[in-house]
């Protein structure tokens, strides 16, 4: 993946759910800093080097995006140095004409012409239909809108079937991949991307700091052989195996342990290691992808993991 002005993706992108506040438009903000408190730590993050991210209007009620372009204006960075991905979730569109509204909300917020790519789910179109939301994404595409499309949460049938749609302007599936959940990667979604030429990148692949939290000890052995941390050895799996993880902190030091986890190499062993674990006694439940009611939706495996593991 390119940025405008042909600068490669960073290794480790900048996780914009959080900023502002906790939350999407139904349900009440949480964790909420000040204002300056993202800011500087946006600030940081990009003059360190990471520069993609995927944001939604519906993040922060709309502070993630709007706190997001003030740290962009302040950093210095140039906006074509960047890959932003404008991302649209259908628990924050009521209607189609709402997913407009928000697709244009994020130009003027920004004040660009022109996103690097527009995210939808698989229960995006389950929702609106399939004939209105391609239709759109061709015409957003065709104008030079947006630069590529991408996907977020879908399964592997879906996957195929976009890519039969889009071609090469499909750049991305985003997707969920931790120490301890597996779901994806179990029912071969990112083996598909990489079959499909389509990036995997990685939302909370810390889980919150839940994983290190629990204290596995394969990953309290593998931090101690390399001097690192949990966290790093995990983030440091995940950009071996070719994916692009986000990670969001407002906290200096954690933003300068994240960067660093790219800055050494484990034995092969122990990256297999790694991706053959599996946490013991526990079975992932059915994820439910189109929102059809049959599983759990992937957002609920991941936070609700530590339940779902005592059962």
């Amino acid at each position: 993946m390119l940025t405008e002005s042909e600068k490669h993706i960073s290794k480790i992108g900048i996780g914009s759910y959080g900023i502002g506040g906790r939350g999407h438009r139904d349900v009440e903000l949480t964790e909420l800093e000040d204002d300056r408190v993202y800011i500087d730590a946006l600030v940081y993050t990009l003059q360190q080097g990471s520069n993609f991210t995927e944001i939604s209007l519906g993040y922060g009620h709309g502070n993630a995006l709007r706190l997001f372009k003030q740290a962009l204006e302040e950093s210095g960075i140039a906006r074509e140095d960047l890959f932003i991905t404008n991302s649209l979730y259908p628990r924050d569109l009521p209607t189609f004409d709402e997913v407009k509204k928000d697709v244009e909300e994020f130009y003027r917020i920004m004040r660009t012409d022109y996103a690097d790519s527009t995210l939808i789910t698989q229960s995006l179109v389950a929702k609106f239909g399939e004939v209105e939301v391609y239709a759109y994404l061709h015409q957003l595409l065709d104008s030079g809108r947006t630069r590529f499309v991408s996907l977020s949460n879908a399964s592997a049938d879906f996957i195929k079937a976009f890519k039969k749609e889009f071609r090469d302007k499909f750049i991305a599936h985003e997707g969920h991949l931790s120490f301890e959940v597996r779901a994806l990667q179990d029912q071969g979604i990112f083996e598909t991307c990489d079959d499909l030429g389509v990036t995997n990148i990685i939302w909370r692949p810390l889980r919150r700091n839940m994983t290190e939290g629990n204290n596995w000890p394969l990953l309290s052995e593998l931090a101690e052989k390399y001097g690192k941390t949990q966290n790093q050895i995990i983030l440091n799996w995940i950009t071996h195996l070719g994916y692009y993880p986000m990670v969001m902190s407002a906290n200096k030091e954690h933003i300068d342990e994240n960067l660093a986890s790219t800055n050494f190499q484990m034995s092969q062993e122990d990256y297999k290691r790694m991706t053959d674990f599996r946490p013991p006694n526990y079975k992932s439940p059915q994820v439910d992808w189109d929102k059809s009611g049959n599983g759990v939706s992937i957002v609920t495996l991941v936070t609700d993991f530590e339940k779902h593991i005592e059962k």
